[in-house]
């Protein structure tokens, strides 16, 4: 299976696992997609080997390659063109999150995808990691009753700097959008599409200077049992601390509660049956590799769930931005769930 790199920005190696996982895949190209980009960016790139070939014509590699696969690695804001450059060629896309900076972009490029049939995914590896998966398993296996609410947090660390783009809401979505859609993602997982409306807050205090990228934000998202689930999403995070983000996750039902936390690899379980216990942490497939393997053996499922989740993102942050509730019900990419 031929898999190529397209621009180096972001998520550059998210595909490692995937390549030990599935040797048949081979790194055959990569290619500069934006100015100022440099092929020696690719060098140290898992797979790239010296007989990868090298373009700094994105659309030379496309021609040239034919490859099964492309991994789009760039700003936000070029995320959907270089997507539907590559889906009207029948290529599969992993791309960057989110798939769109705004609602009518999503629209549009959801069209371009169910017409041309072909896999497309984002990197929203957080749902398949296993100790939250433990937890979306005890709750889809009743161990917790009725959810009715949860707590999920990302804290990450801003770093010595943010590039250029997070300064403006002209080339950056938010931070829900960009952050806050690992969340969503993994809620409607284990929750299921069961959020009817959104709204939020957030402030830019740490970090003034960047004032299209939020330090700190607060998402409630209304449930239709009429419980509510909060996300808590920040640039907080001090540079002393062990790992880049700290990621947790608590859902609350009827007869118990399940918590997990990454950095601790565990996921909890406490119950009136059972009091507290460790649960057991399932060996799933690595979610890269998952993909993959659909669009080798053309078990892909399709789009609307991704879709969907971006959807829910982009309102969210339209909710923070706009200053009241917003809808998340009817929407365009429910009816092939």
């Amino acid at each position: 299976m031929k898999f190529a790199l397209l621009g180096h920005s972001g998520h550059l190696d998210y595909y490692e696992q995937m390549l030990q996982d599935l040797p048949d895949v081979a790194v055959v190209a990569v290619a500069l997609a934006l100015p100022g980009e440099s092929l020696d960016s690719f060098a140290k790139a898992p797979g790239v080997t010296p007989e990868t070939n090298r373009y700094t014509e994105y659309e030379e590699m496309l021609d040239k390659e034919s490859p099964d696969l492309v991994q789009i690695c760039v700003p936000p804001q070029q995320v959907p063109g270089f997507a539907e450059l590559c889906l009207k060629r029948g290529i599969a896309v992993m791309t960057e999150k989110p798939l769109a900076m705004d609602l009518a972009s999503l629209s549009h490029l959801y069209d371009v995808a169910s017409e041309a049939g072909t896999p497309l995914a984002a990197l929203h590896g957080y749902r398949r990691m296993k100790w939250f998966e433990a937890a979306r398993d005890a709750v889809h296996a009743g161990l917790i009753g009725e959810p009715l609410g949860s707590y999920s947090q990302i804290s990450y660390r801003w770093g010595a700097r943010r590039a250029d783009h997070f300064r403006l809401r002209e080339t950056f979505p938010g931070i829900v959008p960009f952050v806050g859609v690992h969340v969503i993602d993994w809620l409607v997982w284990a929750l299921g599409d069961v959020f009817t409306e959104v709204t939020g807050w957030e402030t830019t205090a740490a970090h003034p200077d960047y004032p299209g990228c939020a330090s700190q934000a607060a998402v409630l998202l209304r449930m239709q049992n009429g419980g509510v689930s909060t996300v808590m999403l920040d640039f907080l995070r001090p540079s002393t601390a062990p790992t880049h983000g700290d990621e947790r996750m608590m859902i609350s039902g009827t007869a118990g509660v399940v918590e997990s936390i990454a950095n601790e690899e565990s996921a909890k379980l406490i119950s009136e049956q059972t009091g507290a216990c460790n649960l057991e942490i399932p060996d799933t497939p690595n979610w890269y590799t998952a993909f993959v393997s659909s669009v080798r053996d053309g078990s892909f499922a399709g789009v609307e769930e991704l879709f969907r989740m971006t959807e829910i993102a982009l309102k969210a942050q339209q909710a923070i931005d706009e200053g009241k509730r917003i809808s998340l019900l009817q929407s365009p990419y429910e009816a092939k769930k």
